[in-house]
């Protein structure tokens, strides 16, 4: 009998949030500098920040097409998280992952995220987290990140969670599996999975 499928997050998870927002905001003072254009300022933080993303590559590379463009961008951006997390290893909570682990023997493990297929081992592996997971769904890096998309993957690859397993309490990617009936399961209610 296959086990039930736990589906999870990464960043405010395993790797604190910080890993990825410095980066991000890196990225567009970058993107900024680049472009001389500073109201790229505004798009920092933001839920649909990806349009500050276009906006800055078609000044940047402008005789690209649009999946190159995206490609380079979260190429870029990608290297920066890993880079961070190597600097800063303090953001990895090994405490989670030592959990998480605990939970294979009676859980298949899924990591579902918007980092590219193409890096996240890489920081799987700068955060020293191999091992966790079964199955990784992951964006493709000539997209732009579409966490529905990414649900939809794991439903028709693997089937229904029997929860989503988050680090963050406010995430469009939570709303997105309670609508589907799926349980979200905060870090500080993990001892619920025992």
């Amino acid at each position: 009998m296959e086990k039930p499928i736990i589906a999870t997050n990464i960043d405010g998870l395993l790797i604190e949030s910080k890993a990825f927002i410095e980066p991000h905001k890196a990225w567009f003072e970058r993107a900024i500098k680049k472009t001389k254009n500073d109201s790229l300022r505004k798009w920092i933080g933001r839920e649909n920040y990806f349009l500050g993303v276009n906006e800055a590559m078609e000044k940047i590379l402008p005789r690209t097409s649009k999946e190159e463009r995206t490609r380079k961008a979260r190429k870029w951006y990608q290297k920066d998280v890993i880079s961070y997390i190597r600097s800063h290893q303090d953001v990895i909570k090994k405490d989670i992952a030592k959990k998480l682990t605990s939970l294979k023997e009676k859980y298949r493990l899924i990591l579902v995220t918007s980092n590219t297929k193409d890096y996240i081992n890489k920081i799987i592996r700068s955060s020293k987290l191999q091992g966790i997971y079964d199955n990784i769904i992951a964006s493709r890096t000539e997209e732009e990140p579409n966490k529905e998309k990414l649900i939809e993957e794991l439903m028709s690859k693997y089937g229904k969670p029997i929860c989503y397993l988050t680090g963050k309490s406010k995430d469009n990617i939570n709303t997105k599996f309670e609508k589907l009936d799926i349980k979200i399961i905060s870090v500080e209610e993990i001892s619920q999975l025992s």
